[in-house]
This record gives C-alpha cells, structure tokens and sequence, in this order.
C-alpha cells in the first residue's frame, strides 16, 4: 500500500485577496518513464505549410504581412508584483503577423520555443532504435517530438493581448498558425550526426517529430548532453508559405529548439482548474517541483484592461507523483468569473544529477549508464563455403543477459546469413569492461539446398580471442553437418 502523510503550508496573500491553504498529498510510489508512440497524428511538412495556407485563404487572407511584438504595444498591470514577464504568460510568441489584407482581422502566430514533450502517463516522446547490420557504424535511430508546449490557455492569452491592441479599431481578431514548412538544425557533428530531418509536423499542435542517425557510442549524448542544464540546442526553421501575391512577408524565423529534460515548459500548461470542494494539482513529472504562484489574467469588460492577480503558494516543493490541493471557497471568487482570461500555476522543476540519470536511464532503458559493444555475425569466404558444403542458409542464434540493459533477462536473438548477406551485426551488448567468455553464447543452423536442416546441441562460449565476432568457417559448419 503507498505511503501518504499530509502537510499544511501557509498560502501567503498577494493584490489584497483572501487567505487560503494549500495541502500535500505525498505519494511514496517511484515514477516510471516510458517511450511515449512519436508518428501519431502527424502530416507531411509540405501538406502543413499548404492546409495552413489554405485556411487563410478561406477567410480571405491574403498572407502575413510585418511582424508586431505584442509586448511592445500592450501593458499588463501588476505583472512586476509576481516577478513574472509577459513571455512568461505565454508560451507561443509574443510577435504576432497581422494580415496583409486588414479586413480579415487574421492574425497569425508562431511557437515561442521547442521543447522535448513529456506528457503525464506516458513519458518523454524519446525513442531510441538500435538496427543491426549497419555497417556503416551509424546504427542508431534517435527520434524525438518537440513542443512549443502551448495549449487552449496560451491561445486565449494571446486573443486579450490582441484584443486590448486592436480595442476600438479593426474587426474582431483571428488567430491562425503561421503558414509555413519546417526545418530542423542541430549541429551534432562531435557526435557523428552529418543531418537532423523533420519526419512530420502535428497541424493541431505545432509539434515537429524529428530524426537522426548515429553510432552506438551514445552514452556522452543520453547522459551528459540530455541530462544537462543546456541540452542540444538547436533550431526549427519555419520557412514561410506562399498564400497569395499580396502577401509581404517571406522571409524564414528561426526558432529555439532544446532537448532537454526537466523543463517543465515541455509538459502540458498548468491550469487551474477548480472542481469540487477542493482544485488538485498532481506533479507528473519525473523531477520535484517547485510551486511559486497561483495567477490569473483579468481582462476589464469596459476598459479592456489586463491585470495580473493570485497568490504565493510559498515556493511549495512536490516530489514526483505528489499533489496539492487547495481550497477554492479560501480564494477570492474572482478566480472564477467569466472575466478571467485565464488561470494557472507559476513552477518550475528542480534537477538534480541522481533524477537525471534515473530518468535517462528508464528512458532509454539503461543506454547511457552502460557501455555498449559491437558484436559480429561473419559467413568466412560464404561463396566458397556454401558450395563445398551445399549450405542454402545459416542461422546464429545468440544468446545473452547483457541484450537486456538492466541485465535481468536472458535474451535470445536469431540473425540469418546467406550468400548476398555474409555479415551482420548484432543488436547492442551492455556491460562494463570488455566482452568475453560468459559475456554470450551461440549457436549454430545451417539449411543445405536440399532443405535439410542442422542444428547445434549445445551452446557455444564466445571465444576469449575474438569475443567481438562470430566467424562461421568450414570446420564450424562441418561440426554442425557431423563430418
């Protein structure tokens, strides 16, 4: 049964409003990161860049004209008090694109950032895809999707600061996505990456899906480049779609790109939501987290002006599947008026290097805190061999602990070999120091043309020599005949 005891802090009272509390609910059990499914719901980024252009045109855009950043024309009183910037409110960019045709009052926007996404059940959207028989040493398939992190509450933000703008003047704004096709730069050079792609772009929620290839000497990258404060940095070039001739603006944006964990911009915004007695704020992430403020943006009815308002929730630390909870009826109930543009939680996560590593770790299920080893399958002179001895096929079966990056599970892998394929490599080896006897065993199938089938009786050790390769010759093959 999981362990809970509860703690009772203090809210401290900020703008003149009512005092409250807030509850720690703590829950002993030990978070699990998990690989979440990258490919779904996304499109090509050519048919991207044309349904967004294709939307404008339906509501008579004509294309984006000049950038306006909206920090620059609308003031949020109050937002001092909290310590808080206006990008801070929002997670899409504050530099809007007004359309080049006014009277469709279409406003587009942009991300503000990329982030690697995690999501509450389901983990980091990280895979890591070993492929044998890669020759070329670049058999690993790293593929992440990347955030701008905005949901329903960013995109309402960013309609108040619009609407305070455009207040008096213009028709009623519309906030449509920059149309536009994606690049993706990471200069990962020292790490033997030559190209980063994006494979696929979520039209819902801007996110890019974007792959590379490197070696199996990933450790450094997972470990100390993943789990640092910096992360790979990068940048996701939106390159801007052509909606019609009138359209004045062109040109390309760069936007910042990290990979990274504990940044809790990558996760889902979190709102305030008050149901019942009590407004719950569970900490999904794998890292403690740290609750600064309870805010919420105003917007007056008759003025259009935006004010800052909430509470200090006493920087409140959550460990990993602990929640809070707060009582509404001790807030003041404006919280709850329709002239709330919206409401949310002020936080941020705390790294520290055992979560980090515990969290690579599960991700990638051990890469990174092991070593990995090359292991080959090789026919020796296969088109000699396999006349003399009328072999049609061989099969290796290897088998091994160390297939398994935590090492509980013996794991059985079967690689076939012919004439055109006389050489494969293995998946990855995880294990400290070097491989040899006991680090594996094998054995041997051979099928003769005639679609006999020969198998070995026993496993075979890895030989002290050469542990790194498997050479099938002629007195293995004739062993396993019985000549």
């Amino acid at each position: 049964m999981t362990a809970r005891h509860k703690v009772v802090l203090p809210v401290v009272l900020l703008a003149a409003l009512a005092a409250g509390q807030v509850t720690v609910q703590r829950n002993l059990t030990k978070t699990k990161v998990t690989n979440a499914t990258l490919q779904r719901a996304v499109i090509p980024v050519a048919e991207a860049g044309r349904q967004a252009a294709d939307q404008a045109r339906s509501l008579d855009g004509k294309g984006p004209g000049e950038g306006l950043l909206l920090s620059d024309v609308v003031r949020i009183e109050q937002l001092e008090r909290f310590g808080l910037e206006m990008s801070d409110l929002c997670r899409l960019s504050l530099e809007v694109y007004e359309d080049t045709n006014p009277a469709s009052g279409i406003y587009y926007y942009r991300p503000s950032r990329y982030m690697l996404r995690f999501e509450p059940g389901e983990g980091y959207f990280l895979s890591v895809d070993y492929k044998a028989g890669a020759e070329s040493g670049k058999n690993v398939l790293i593929q992440a999707r990347l955030t701008p992190g905005a949901g329903p509450a960013d995109l309402e933000i960013l309609r108040a600061l619009l609407r305070r703008h455009t207040q008096g003047h213009g028709p009623k704004p519309t906030l449509l996505r920059l149309p536009a096709t994606y690049e993706a730069h990471f200069d990962l050079s020292a790490f033997g990456v030559d190209a980063v792609n994006v494979s696929g772009v979520d039209t819902d929620t801007g996110e890019v899906v974007i792959n590379f290839t490197t070696g199996v000497e990933t450790k450094e990258l997972l470990t100390s480049t993943l789990g640092n404060v910096i992360g790979l940095v990068g940048s996701i070039t939106l390159k801007t779609a052509v909606v019609s001739d009138q359209q004045t603006f062109r040109g390309n944006v760069d936007i910042k790109a990290e990979i990274k964990m504990a940044d809790i911009s990558s996760g889902p915004r979190l709102v305030w939501r008050a149901s019942g007695p009590a407004a719950k704020l569970a900490n999904a992430f794998p890292f403690p987290m740290v609750m600064h403020n309870l805010c919420y943006l105003v917007q007056e009815g008759t003025t259009g002006e935006l004010r800052l308002r909430g509470w200090s929730l006493g920087d409140t630390r959550l460990e990993p599947l602990d929640s809070a909870r707060l009582d509404p009826a001790k807030l003041n109930t404006e919280i709850g008026t329709p002239a709330v543009v919206a409401a949310f939680y002020d936080a941020t996560l705390v790294r520290d290097e055992a979560s980090v590593r515990r969290v690579v770790e599960d991700l990638t299920g051990g890469v990174g805190a092991l070593p990995v080893h090359e292991l080959w399958v090789e026919v020796v002179k296969p088109q000699q061999l396999f006349q003399q001895y009328n072999v049609y096929k061989v099969a290796v079966e290897v088998r091994s602990q160390h297939f398994d990056p935590q090492g509980e599970t013996s794991i059985s892998h079967t690689y076939e070999l012919d004439e055109a394929t006389a050489k494969l490599q293995c998946d990855p080896l995880y294990l400290r120091g070097s491989l040899g006897p006991g680090a594996y065993e094998f054995r041997v199938g051979i099928v003769t043309t005639d679609g006999t089938v020969h198998t070995d009786s026993t496993w075979r050790q890895a030989s002290p020599a050469l542990a790194n390769r498997i050479f099938v010759g002629a007195s293995l093959i004739e062993e396993v005949l019985g000549k």
